[in-house]
């Protein structure tokens, strides 16, 4: 097959849909299909490029004003027609309800080709900054919501990552056929071993038991609450806290930690080199993530693989993952208190840990990202076959 992928989010914007979409890409690429992908550019100026085996189309593109570093294809309707005609894909499939993505679902569909979406997005994270305005924030739900459910309606094939986001999918009122499909993680690569000691003196790690998050630091993530559930943990215990990413909240998020008596306990690292990244689940004794908004939350599949236990809230997808008592605890969103807790349960016997980091492992397992790809595989065979309308 010649496959079209197409997303408002890519590499070097780092992400959930920008890391499931390289190993989907790559994965089907592995599997013998030709495999193209548009994307807005990073630095603004229109590209082409492989990442991997996977050719790269990068628009011309204007930075937006919310977001870290991101940025929105200047043209959309005409890059995705160009594209279009250039790639000649058999089957497209997008990943979002922003410019690029609903340029291509319209243009493809008048060519006739199937086009396969994915929902990464929900109104209530993408308007996280909008809450404090009781009026318009309810309007502007609605709409994006109902703008979502045209743009699915046009689709031969609709997925999500998860049950949960299927569930969400059908309260705003989308009315077709979904099928969860994990994002899927890579179980060899991410997988549990030994401490990695020289990354470990690097980030300034001793042989404390530490919490660890990774992913994006913007407001919807709600790291203030995991920065007060720390402050709260640390009275009675001896640890230690690593957070990895970057995001428009990082310089407030490292000056709450000052006031928060967390100096010389927390280390702020960024981004770690690709072939280390897998190797910073390893310093982790427990993983924690306070985000109500997840869809699922691919770092948090990636501690699992590890074999980490996980603390996060009951909210989201996250106890599709975390299962309350088995590899994990769940708070209720916004209790640092409670998630301190968690925590101490954890820490407070080394046997229960250990046997929840195994439990981690196996419900990983469940979520291979071999059979992600290979269901994938099977979805967009199964809309290239289907007949599609062509409006007139």
């Amino acid at each position: 097959m010649r496959i079209g992928l197409v997303t408002d989010f890519y590499y070097p914007w780092i992400g959930g849909p920008a890391t499931f979409i390289r190993n989907l890409g790559h994965g089907l690429s592995a599997r013998g299909h030709s495999v193209s992908l548009l994307c807005p550019s990073a630095n603004g100026r229109r590209s082409d490029e492989f990442d991997g085996p996977m050719a790269v189309r990068r628009t011309q593109s204007l930075p937006v004003s919310f977001g870290y570093e991101l940025r929105v294809s200047s043209s959309p309707l005409v890059d995705a027609s160009h594209w279009l005609d250039e790639v000649h894909p058999d089957v497209v499939h997008v990943h979002h309800p922003f410019p690029l993505s609903s340029a291509a679902i319209w243009l493809a569909r008048r060519r006739g080709i199937p086009v396969v979406a994915t929902n990464h997005t929900i109104p209530a994270c993408s308007l996280w900054g909008l809450r404090s305005t009781p009026v318009l924030y309810p309007l502007v739900v609605n709409g994006f919501g109902r703008w979502i459910i045209t743009l699915l309606r046009r689709c031969t094939a609709v997925t999500t990552p998860t049950q949960t986001a299927a569930t969400l999918l059908r309260d705003i009122g989308f009315r077709g056929p979904v099928e969860a499909v994990s994002n899927g993680v890579d179980i060899g690569r991410f997988r549990p071993g030994p401490r990695p000691r020289e990354l470990a003196a690097r980030l300034g790690i001793d042989e404390r038991a530490v919490v660890l998050y990774t992913g994006r630091l913007d407001a919807e993530k709600q790291m203030d609450v995991w920065l007060r559930a720390a402050a709260v943990l640390v009275r009675a215990l001896d640890v230690q806290f690593l957070v990895g990413g970057k995001g428009s909240e990082r310089a407030r998020l490292e000056a709450l930690s000052r006031e928060l008596g967390l100096e010389g306990r927390l280390h702020f690292f960024g981004y770690l080199a690709d072939d280390e990244y897998p190797l910073v689940y390893r310093l982790a004794d427990a993983f924690c993530v306070t985000s109500e908004v997840e869809l699922q939350s691919i770092s948090t599949l990636e501690a699992i693989a590890s074999g980490v236990p996980a603390v996060g809230v009951r909210a989201g997808a996250l106890p599709e993952l975390i299962r309350d008592g088995e590899n994990g605890f769940l708070a209720d969103p916004g209790d640092s208190i409670g998630i301190a807790r968690n925590l101490h349960r954890l820490f407070s016997n080394r046997d229960r840990l250990s046997e929840m980091g195994r439990c981690s492992r196996t419900i990983s397992e469940q979520h291979d990202l071999n059979q992600t790809v290979a269901r994938y595989e099977v979805i967009l065979t199964e809309a290239c076959h289907a007949k599609v309308a062509v409006p007139l």
